[in-house]
C-alpha cells in the first residue's frame, strides 16, 4: 500500500500530521487507493477536477476544478482534507463521470487559470504588514 510522502506536504502548524496523513490516504491519486486528489506544488493544498454529464451539474462547461488550501496558518490543514472528502461525496451525489483517464486538456487549462489567479492575487487572506 502506497502512502503519501509527508516530505512533499507542508502541513499547517499545530495539526496532527500522523492523523492527517492517514486521512489523506484514500483521497490522493498517488496513494493507489482510487483517490483523485493531488497535492499542489509547494505542498500547501489539494486540487482535482470533477466532470459531470450536463452543464446544469457544474459551472463551466461540464468540468469543475477545485483547489483547497489554508492561508492562515499557512499549509495543508485538516479542514482542507475534510472539504476534499466532502467534495468527493457531493460529486458522487451529483453524478460525477469517473473516467479511466482524466481529460488532461481541460484539467490542465483550469489548473493554469487557478495558478494565474493565485500568482496575481497574492495572499489575500492575511493582514497586510
Amino acid at each position: 500500500m502506497a502512502s503519501p510522502s509527508t516530505a512533499q506536504i507542508n502541513f499547517s502548524p499545530g495539526v496532527d500530521e500522523t492523523a492527517l496523513t492517514k486521512a489523506l490516504q484514500p483521497l490522493l491519486a498517488s496513494a493507489g487507493e482510487g483517490g483523485r486528489w493531488a497535492v499542489v506544488p509547494g505542498g500547501e493544498g489539494l486540487e482535482r477536477s470533477f466532470k459531470f454529464k450536463t452543464f446544469a451539474k457544474t459551472w463551466v462547461y461540464n468540468t469543475t476544478y477545485i483547489r483547497w488550501t489554508t492561508h492562515s496558518p499557512k499549509g495543508l490543514s485538516a479542514k482542507d482534507v475534510e472539504l476534499a472528502a466532502a467534495c468527493d461525496g457531493l460529486a458522487r451525489d451529483f453524478g460525477e463521470i469517473v473516467e479511466d483517464e482524466e481529460d488532461g486538456g481541460a484539467t490542465r487549462e483550469l489548473k493554469q487559470v487557478a495558478d494565474r489567479v493565485v500568482a496575481n492575487a497574492g495572499d489575500c487572506c492575511a493582514p497586510k504588514k
